[in-house]
């Protein structure tokens, strides 16, 4: 466990969120207890939550997640936000899972995220180069 500068997820509202390999979700428009309301898009908006276990740690500009668009797409987005008690579930199985293993939760993991530098950090925690993704 690292103990480094952390962001109140309630700072985030606004911010952009990729995926490990890059991908734009969207941008935070509510946070809660344990998930991440995104929406994407201009006129039809795209709205779905994520839950907040599969996020690494904020840049300064970008909540980068610890999994792929795919991942997202296949098990970690929802149409509306499920119950905690779902979220508990899906936890401890997620945390059983290699991306899982990787993760860094802070013991205040429910209010804050962990801060990386800009560049280094993003580059040293296994994505893609960051100035490729802007």
């Amino acid at each position: 466990m690292s103990d480094g500068p952390t962001i109140l997820w309630e700072q985030l509202k606004g911010k952009r969120v990729k995926t490990n390999d890059g991908k734009d979700l969207g941008e935070i428009k509510e946070v809660t207890q344990d998930y991440i309301r995104l929406e994407k898009g201009v006129v039809d908006k795209d709205k779905f939550w994520i839950p907040k276990y599969v996020a690494d740690a904020y840049d300064g500009k970008v909540l980068w997640l610890l999994v792929s668009s795919d991942d997202i797409a296949k098990g970690y987005s929802y149409t509306t936000q499920p119950a905690r008690e779902q979220y508990m579930r899906e936890f401890e199985t997620f945390r059983s899972t290699p991306y899982g293993q990787k993760a860094t939760y802070l013991p205040d993991f429910e209010q804050n995220i962990r801060v990386t530098e800009e560049r280094a950090g993003a580059q040293g925690a296994g994505y893609k180069n960051i100035r490729d993704l802007d």
